[in-house]
């Protein structure tokens, strides 16, 4: 059956747990773990195994083995769907000959519809007739702000519609990397109560906020050299695949923030003075990346809004937001073409410089 881990069977025999979040379907096991074993059964008791990293033979040898020093094994298989489709064929065969004292949990992607397991049907049958197939389903955008809200909470924490917002513009919406930055963030402030904002700048996602200043300057200064070496900064080799996502975010939130700074300056507003913007105003800002919002009455930030503002021209934020979703759209892989992600970024930087 496919569901949502609300209706996780925690005695089930055989589970695959399918989604895009190896989180979420990593905390799905842990519930079926704590609910089966004591921890100090946990030795003889449980076995914690990467499907691709083993032969098949000895990963079906293991499920159908029975334990000497234990009543009850859970094994659980991450990543099924790194087996190729023999191998997950008798690792199917394997559990459709299961001793009663043993549980398998499995984990596996979902396929580009979201709705099966990507695995194979033998997989998908010998799960159906032992148990259950529970679709781990990540968050939708319009129910990310709660969630982050209350995975904030786990963590002993409040946080602030700011920071909440902040954090979604560097994981570009990533669950599991929005695990990790609130985890992160979270340890940052110490005793404190409360995410604050500045509290995300600080530390979020490979510290950014700190580089995409000087990225920025370098772009509107027309410095592709040097731009680049803010990106290696930002974006080292060897970095998260999807990270170039966040950064692009970031890219794009800055050109919106600079094309307000200027509309604001238009109207005789500057933001190193007051932040008190008229509605009539701001009414024609977006609520997402609001640049009142973002400065509020740090003048410092208001500052380095007009220093940025000042190196573009209307036309120019206009083809350099034109050109970073071109780039989106490409790294999403829905251009005509895929293209690695730091050749992408790089791609877009030299053409930025030369707006």
């Amino acid at each position: 059956m496919a569901s949502n881990d609300l209706q996780l069977d925690t005695s089930a025999q055989v589970t695959l747990l399918y989604g895009d979040s190896e989180i979420l379907k990593q905390r799905a096991t842990n519930a079926i773990i704590d609910a089966r074993l004591e921890p100090e059964q946990r030795e003889n008791s449980l076995s914690l195994l990467a499907a691709g990293e083993h032969d098949p033979n000895q990963l079906a040898a293991e499920i159908g083995s029975r334990s000497l020093l234990a009543s009850e094994r859970i094994i659980v298989l991450k990543r099924v769907d790194d087996l190729n489709a023999d191998d997950q064929r008798l690792l199917a065969a394997a559990l459709q000959r299961l001793p009663d004292t043993t549980a398998v949990v499995m984990t596996c992607a979902e396929t580009g519809s979201g709705r099966k397991p990507k695995v194979v049907r033998d997989i998908a049958e010998a799960t159906k007739q032992a148990g259950q197939a529970v679709h781990i389903a990540s968050p939708r955008k319009r129910d990310l702000p709660p969630w982050i809200t209350a995975e904030a909470k786990r963590c002993g924490k409040e946080i602030t519609r700011q920071a909440v917002q902040l954090l979604q513009e560097l994981t570009d919406d990533d669950v599991d990397m929005l695990v990790g930055e609130i985890e992160k963030v979270a340890t940052y402030i110490g005793e404190r109560d409360r995410i604050e904002q500045a509290d995300v700048e600080a530390v979020g996602f490979s510290n950014q906020q700190g580089n995409i200043w000087n990225m920025m300057d370098a772009i509107g200064n027309r410095q592709p050299t040097k731009a680049l070496g803010e990106l290696e900064q930002i974006l080292p080799s060897g970095t998260v695949h999807g990270e170039a996502l966040g950064l692009l975010g970031m890219i794009s939130r800055q050109l919106r923030l600079i094309w307000q700074t200027r509309v604001a300056a238009r109207a005789g507003y500057r933001l190193d003075r007051a932040t008190d913007l008229p509605k009539e105003l701001t009414a024609n800002f977006p609520a997402k990346h609001n640049v009142a919002s973002v400065v509020g009455s740090q003048q410092w930030l208001g500052k380095k809004m007009i220093a940025q503002a000042r190196k573009f021209d209307d036309g120019q934020i206009a083809r350099a937001l034109d050109r970073v979703h071109q780039t989106d759209v490409a790294l999403k892989g829905q251009a005509d073409r895929t293209i690695d992600e730091r050749t992408a970024l790089e791609a877009l930087i030299v053409e930025l410089c030369k707006l």
